[in-house]
């Protein structure tokens, strides 16, 4: 039991390291969504980050994937994704999208446990 209480502890520090690399990215990309968002892989978030990987560059068009509350911030939203993402920016982004749910259902796996 030990051993599967410390292997989850790794995956969730892992998973935490995989978020602040995704952030370093955004930032490289001139993208400052977490100066808005407090979490940027919360639901609206991580739309508008699956939206950028697959392409879509338009400050608008991403702010339009806001939910709930931060409708309200449409604006600096727009602002805060207004950022000039390159193609290897995108294919390590995706990358990491996917290592994050990847480590997040292995978390789950234990968690049934």
């Amino acid at each position: 039991m030990r051993e599967l209480v410390r292997y989850r502890r790794s995956l969730i520090q892992e998973r935490a390291r995989e978020h602040n690399r995704v952030q370093k990215v955004l930032e490289g990309a001139n993208i400052k969504l977490a100066s808005v968002v407090s979490d940027i892989m919360g639901v609206s978030s991580r739309d508008m980050l699956e939206a950028m990987v697959n392409g879509e560059t338009d400050p608008e068009k991403l702010a339009g994937f806001a939910r709930r509350s931060m409708k309200k911030k449409k604006e600096e939203l727009e602002l805060a994704l207004r950022g000039n993402m390159t193609a290897h920016q995108r294919l390590i982004l995706k990358s990491m999208l996917t290592h994050i749910d990847f480590l997040s259902e292995q978390i789950t796996e234990l968690d049934r446990r």
